[in-house]
């Protein structure tokens, strides 16, 4: 549940892969964001116009795009709950690696900020005062997995 109403999970992705290039230092592009959110080309060029008139995005055609300040805001915040769930999922419920990923980035639209800190707050207890302190990973593992 994002703060911006008018923008829809489809936006927050297209936001977060823009993050994401510019994190790892890359001119976000066209084929770049097509490629890592595995898209056509034509779909992204309409969501970066979408987000161009929401004032999230600079984009013009033939040049790299950037995030405007509002629109690095809200994509921060989407990578912030990602984060938090995968970890969460992963550490705590043992969820494998990859359908930890795949599960935070459905459930990353549907989630308010403060929750995913709670859940963040719940990972750091369980794993620092339960897991680490009181019983054995594999007790974890039996445990978490019971019917």
């Amino acid at each position: 549940m994002n703060q911006y109403k008018d923008i829809t999970p489809s936006m927050e992705d297209y936001l977060e892969s823009i993050l994401k290039l510019e994190i790892i230092n890359i001119q976000a592009k066209i084929k770049d964001i097509a490629k890592d959110l595995n898209v056509q080309m034509p779909s992204v060029i309409g969501a970066l116009k979408t987000l161009r008139g929401k004032g999230l995005v600079l984009y013009e055609k033939s040049s790299s795009i950037e995030l405007t300040d509002k629109g690095k805001i809200i994509a921060l915040s989407v990578k912030n709950r990602h984060e938090k769930i995968a970890i969460f999922l992963r550490d705590i419920l043992l969820f494998p690696g990859k359908e930890a990923e795949a599960t935070a980035c459905r459930i990353e639209h549907v989630i308010n900020p403060e929750t995913a800190q709670q859940l963040s707050n719940l990972t750091n207890y369980l794993k620092t005062d339960i897991i680490d302190n009181k019983i054995t990973q594999n007790n974890w593992k039996e445990l978490i997995n019971s019917n």
